[in-house]
């Protein structure tokens, strides 16, 4: 058997009776406790500190045209690679190139494209080296090479290329000697 205890404002009690008509137990219920109220607010902060830090889409273009921009770099070098003269990428601040110094070939085509060049979406730029050739060996040179036997001298230093919209700037970098493009 049940019955209400009076108590303070805003409490509200219950008192159990037992078979012989004395009260066993008394439960009472007064609201949160002082864990219960830090343990909600240590996870409300961590919930808006992970709202705040969200990773946004501004940048992301620019790291998906980065990672094009690599792609094309090394398809210039493996088909340079596999002939005696140069292939390269021609930079320009809205678009890149494949270009090629063979006489025998009428110009190739980028992978994922349907012509040798690809057009940066809006907000999309790029600067730095404005031409990066591949002699036949996949070393990044400084010249074309024109002829048959011909030769090049071997780029010496880092050649970058930023692909930027803001705020994001990602950096393609052709390392000399190995023409790595990590």
């Amino acid at each position: 058997m049940q019955e209400p205890l009076s108590s303070r404002e805003g409490e509200s009690s219950l008192r159990l009776i037992g078979a012989q008509g004395r009260s066993c137990v008394q439960l009472r219920a007064a609201g949160f406790s002082l864990i219960e109220i830090i343990a909600v607010l240590v996870l409300l902060g961590l919930l808006a500190l992970a709202v705040i830090n969200r990773p946004g889409t501004k940048g992301t273009q620019a790291i998906v045209e980065a990672d094009a921009l690599r792609a094309a770099l090394r398809y210039a070098q493996s088909r340079a690679m596999a002939d005696v003269y140069t292939w390269g990428i021609s930079i320009s601040s809205g678009s890149y190139q494949l270009v090629e110094d063979n006489p025998n070939v009428n110009g190739g085509i980028l992978p994922g494209q349907s012509s040798n060049s690809r057009t940066l979406p809006t907000g999309v730029t790029l600067s730095g080296a404005n031409l990066v050739l591949f002699d036949s060996r996949g070393q990044p040179v400084t010249a074309n090479i024109a002829v048959i036997g011909g030769a090049s001298v071997t780029a010496s230093t880092n050649q970058y290329i930023n692909v930027t919209e803001t705020p994001t700037v990602q950096t393609v970098t052709v390392t000399p000697y190995t023409g790595l493009i990590p």
